[in-house]
């Protein structure tokens, strides 16, 4: 049976959404969605692997998926943060939810010749001196320090090039927010979507490049030398750039997997990391978890609250089958953490409340 085929695409400063879809399934639902770039490749996965949906996705970013939701010219959203929204008056219901429909882990980015993916070793320190302009070289004492002897004569001198997100991003947020809970005496201020502007005198380090989403971001890394970055780790391996290994809260060195940042999200599935009213999760970028990668993020749809309109009724199906189809059967292999256990049952009970 064909099936719709949804296209995104992305490239430096341009982003939109296509759909195609074939003669025989102009009975599928049509739903329009924007937001979260790093969840980019899953939801449009999902969406071109459920038969009873066409979704046309913008991945422009959280903070895009949130005001678009909340000015009502989307269906739904999809947000790396759950922020509070003031809806307008042609949001039908005037009520919302945040569903968490995928998770994955944050995945630190560089470029430099001789040190292949996985070797460079970062901590939360390292990180939160290098995109403020307290570490500048790549041959710093505070990078050399981390690493095996091997990898630390391969530190050039060159200066780092970071390469961060320019407009508002759930990433961005949740990455300041690890960096703030973390390294406070370093990071000093609070988390931030637009990242930019949360550090001192509101701009990043001399030389850095600001890219408009994940995608950009992991481009940008790619083609520059002696640079630095952060994006989702599906991008990251699809465009075969590096990723360091990081030192999370128990005192071990991790990559950035799926089976990592699952264990390290689905230990907030309790009545202090998961709000059952809201479906936002707060969490512990401090929590000492056994083999986790606590440098990890939740993607959120976000969605109409108790509404009676036939879009909300297809919107819910759509989550659902995110959640309980793609998600498990999809999920891992394209380098997210499906949402499971005690959390799943917790998730699907908010969809349940969509229409």
């Amino acid at each position: 049976m064909a099936k719709r085929l949804l296209t995104s695409i992305v490239s430096l400063g341009f982003v939109t959404s296509v759909l195609i879809a074939s003669p025989a399934q102009a009975d599928a639902a049509n739903l329009k969605g924007a937001g979260s770039s790093f969840a980019n490749k899953f939801i449009t996965s999902c969406a071109v692997a459920d038969p009873a949906t066409a979704v046309a996705y913008n991945p422009a970013g959280s903070g895009t998926g949130r005001s678009s939701f909340s000015n009502a010219t989307v269906d739904f959203g999809a947000s790396d943060a759950a922020s509070s929204l003031t809806l307008t008056a042609g949001r039908a219901g005037g009520s919302y939810s945040y569903v968490p429909v995928v998770g994955g882990p944050i995945a630190a980015l560089y470029t430099v010749p001789g040190i292949t993916n996985g070797q460079l070793r970062l901590d939360a320190d390292a990180i939160a001196r290098i995109l403020s302009g307290n570490v500048t070289k790549w041959n710093d004492p505070v990078i050399a320090k981390l690493q095996t002897a091997a990898v630390a004569k391969k530190l050039p001198k060159n200066a780092i090039r970071v390469v961060y997100r320019s407009a508002s991003s759930g990433t961005s947020e949740n990455l300041t927010d690890y960096l703030r809970q973390n390294v406070p005496s370093v990071w000093t201020k609070a988390k931030n979507g637009t990242i930019a502007s949360g550090n001192p005198a509101g701009r990043m380090p001399l030389g850095s490049i600001g890219a408009a989403n994940s995608q950009a971001l992991v481009s940008t890394v790619k083609s520059t030398k002696f640079s630095f970055g952060y994006a989702d780790l599906s991008d990251a391996i699809s465009s075969k750039v590096p990723f360091a290994t990081i030192k999370n809260a128990n005192g071990e060195w991790v990559a950035p997997t799926t089976t990592a940042s699952a264990k390290f999200l689905e230990s907030f599935s309790g009545a202090s990391g998961f709000n059952s009213t809201t479906g936002a999760m707060t969490l512990n970028f401090t929590k000492q978890i056994a083999g986790a990668y606590n440098m990890s993020l939740v993607t959120y749809a976000i969605v109409d609250k108790g509404s009676s309109s036939a879009k909300a009724v297809q919107v819910e199906a759509f989550v659902k089958y995110m959640l309980n189809t793609c998600g498990p059967e999809k999920g891992a292999a394209l380098g997210y953490a499906p949402i499971s256990g005690t959390l799943l049952t917790k998730a699907n009970a908010i969809a349940e409340g969509i229409s």
